[in-house]
């Protein structure tokens, strides 16, 4: 195994076992030592790729951004036509670990790895059309998160453009 796979592996072993033990305990009593342990690795290889507790999160991040883009390649041609319905359905398959996040008050995380999945350039004449696009969805994501995924993708995709559409309506008319 490559190095950078065998990293790879490491820290979806590391992920898997957090949230694992987040389905029995809550997150703000999880040590680095108890993941380690669940994981079967070492606090030193924890240390090689993560700050203190902090990087406990930051395992969470990875797992969504490792698993969002091992979907988007799975499902390549429907995303080239419609990126946003494929990353809404990845989240609905993945609602467990969502609602899991959520339920521990970790949304933080989640805007991160939203953050770490945008492919924009983070240019200075693009940063604030990138902030609302990637922000915007998060907010989509949220709303749909705290109602318990009680729709469909492409309901919430329906819902999202006709509020968007009406909105723009609106505008247009005022002018």
């Amino acid at each position: 195994m490559k190095k950078e796979e065998n990293a790879k592996f490491l820290k979806l072993c590391l992920a898997d076992a957090l949230l694992k033990m987040m389905k029995t305990q809550r997150f703000d009593a999880i040590n680095v030592n108890d993941v380690c342990k669940q994981a079967g690795v070492g606090r030193t290889t924890y240390y090689r790729y993560f700050d203190k507790k902090s990087g406990i999160e930051d395992l969470l991040v990875f797992k969504i951004v490792y698993e969002a883009k091992a979907y988007n390649e799975k499902h390549k041609e429907e995303a080239e036509k419609d990126r946003g319905k494929v990353f809404l359905d990845f989240v609905y398959e993945n609602r467990a670990l969502f609602r899991l996040m959520y339920q521990n008050g970790l949304t933080t995380s989640i805007m991160k790895a939203f953050d770490a999945l945008s492919d924009w350039r983070e240019e200075k004449n693009s940063a604030y059309l990138r902030a609302f696009f990637v922000y915007g969805f998060f907010g989509v994501v949220y709303q749909w998160i705290k109602y318990d995924f009680d729709e469909t993708p492409e309901e919430v995709q329906r819902h999202t453009a006709e509020v968007i559409l009406r909105a723009m309506q609106e505008k247009q008319a005022q002018t």
